[in-house]
This record gives C-alpha cells, structure tokens and sequence, in this order.
C-alpha cells in the first residue's frame, strides 16, 4: 500500500516541476543605467600651491636666461592644444549684452 501511496505523489511532484519549467518568465524590467558619482572637487580646476607657484616662475624665469626667445617660445607652447569651445561661451556672450 505505501508503494500505490508513494507513486501518486512522485506522479504529482513530477507534473508540478513541468508545470514550473513551462511557465514563461515574466519580463526583466529594462535596467536603469547606473549614474556615476563624483566629488565636486574633483571637477574643480587644479591649482597650484604657493611654492609649487615659486617653482614654475624660477623654472620659467632660468629658460628664459638660458635660451633665446624663439627657443624659450616653443619651450613653453610645447604640448598645448588649442582650445575650441568653452562651457562658458554662452555666458560670455549673455554677459556681453548687459554691459552695452
């Protein structure tokens, strides 16, 4: 009698894993993109301390001395790229008008 007990329930627990396995998933809802965080210092301009300041003047100050000016010229452009746009240019030219 346990064995005609026991089949039956097999019968059943085995129809209810079919059920489960051809259940469609529900749909994922569309992930939301992850926003990245950063510390408003480090959007900020970076400065120079007052010695890193010193350093760069008497840096600047012996190329000067030691070269001509052409070559001293080219020292200090090297590596700079010319700038295109600003994020202030709008404010620039709104601030323009008021003065007029």
């Amino acid at each position: 009698m346990k064995q005609q007990e026991q089949q039956p329930q097999q019968q059943q627990a085995e129809e209810k894993k079919e059920i489960t396995i051809e259940r469609p998933l529900p749909p994922m809802p569309p992930s939301l993109p992850q926003l990245e965080r950063i510390p408003s210092l480090d959007a900020e301009p970076k400065t120079l301390l007052q010695e890193e300041l010193n350093l760069a003047r008497e840096a600047a100050l012996k190329i000067i001395n030691t070269h001509s000016k052409e070559e001293a010229l080219k020292i200090f452009l090297a590596g700079l790229v010319p700038v295109t746009s600003s994020k202030q240019e709008v404010g620039d030219a709104e601030s323009d008008t008021e003065d007029e």
